[in-house]
């Protein structure tokens, strides 16, 4: 059976924490207590793949076995939210400090309307065998999420139904959906797989790409620029919403999984091997930070100044970012 390319596909970090689309997944957890405190040796053992920022100090992240767990504190405590039985979930995303949604596998999808201390079912497909890699809100009502085998689902009354819409002719799996400052949304995926929409996810068009490699991720930098990552340690940037692409030099060949824009325009990409990149310069050039762990990472969420948080295998890892040169 053909591995799910997505986060944490086989090859991407050759570490056993590979999920096969269609394989016997553990047990979902069930349905958890907001009051239930989380402690570092309990974090340790989590595997959590997203997270996001909500408002000044809240930071939700989910992961295995559909657990969501927040701090209101940078990250220095944790507790579990109020959530429904669920499998592994893949991305969160808010567009505001109270409206978010989560996704997952068996096409999953969350929603929350209190920051993330409670959580509903909006969607699930189990028998489809389709695990949901990312999801983006345009508003709070007009949402789109992607995932593997094609999977492509939208919403334009807040979630309360879903609709299923094939985009691709063959069924490559969608890793991840970006938004840039414009309105213009570009997906990521297998093999090099690269759409682009100037019409807020109506219409998409197939982009030629500069890698034959599965790209897992993107974000935009302060000036516009979209900055890719996937297989092999692979970065590309495109200033021109995706229709053309320059390599960036990256001397690791670690996967690349997740990353994030910082508050002062700073970029960080992590990976396998516990591999973090950061960038000053928009995403023309990385550096390689010291994380102190070969655990793989799948995204870091900015925390307090200086500070950053690193998700993956080990739960939460904290490290402090390196003073920029004047």
């Amino acid at each position: 059976m053909r591995r799910l390319r997505g986060f944490l596909g086989a090859a991407a970090i050759g570490c056993g924490l590979a999920f096969c689309a269609g394989a016997q997944q553990p047990a979902a957890t069930p349905a958890a207590d907001a009051s239930a405190p989380f402690g570092p040796t309990t974090l340790q053992r989590l595997l959590l793949i997203d997270g996001a920022r909500v408002g000044p100090t809240r930071i939700v992240t989910v992961g295995d076995r559909g657990y969501i767990v927040v701090s209101d504190d940078e990250g220095k405590s944790w507790r579990r939210a109020k959530s429904p039985p669920a499998p592994l979930l893949t991305a969160v995303r808010f567009v505001d400090a109270k409206q978010g949604w989560a996704v997952g596998h068996d096409s999953v999808i969350l929603a929350s309307n209190d920051g993330g201390d409670t959580w509903t079912q909006q969607f699930s497909a189990p028998a489809q065998q389709r695990p949901l890699m990312d999801v983006l809100f345009l508003d709070a009502a007009s949402g789109i999420a992607v995932g593997a085998y094609g999977a492509y689902y939208e919403t334009v009354d807040g979630g309360k139904t879903w609709t299923e819409r094939k985009v691709l002719p063959d069924d490559k799996h969608l890793n991840a959906i970006v938004r840039q400052a414009d309105g213009k949304l570009v997906i990521l995926g297998e093999a090099g797989t690269l759409l682009a929409s100037a019409d807020a996810g109506k219409t998409w068009a197939t982009v030629a790409s500069p890698y034959k490699g599965s790209l897992f991720g993107g974000v935009v930098a302060d000036d516009g620029a979209i900055v890719a990552f996937g297989l092999r340690g692979r970065i590309y940037r495109s200033t021109d919403a995706g229709r053309t692409w320059t390599q960036v030099e990256n001397a690791s060949t670690s996967t690349l999984m997740g990353g994030a824009r910082l508050a002062d325009g700073s970029l960080v990409v992590v990976g396998a091997a516990g591999t973090a990149l950061l960038s000053r310069d928009a995403g023309r050039t990385f550096t390689r930070l010291d994380t102190g762990t070969t655990r793989a990472l799948s995204r870091p969420v900015p925390a307090a100044a200086g500070a950053l948080l690193l998700l993956g295998e080990a739960g939460v890892r904290t490290m402090a970012l390196p003073v920029a040169r004047q």
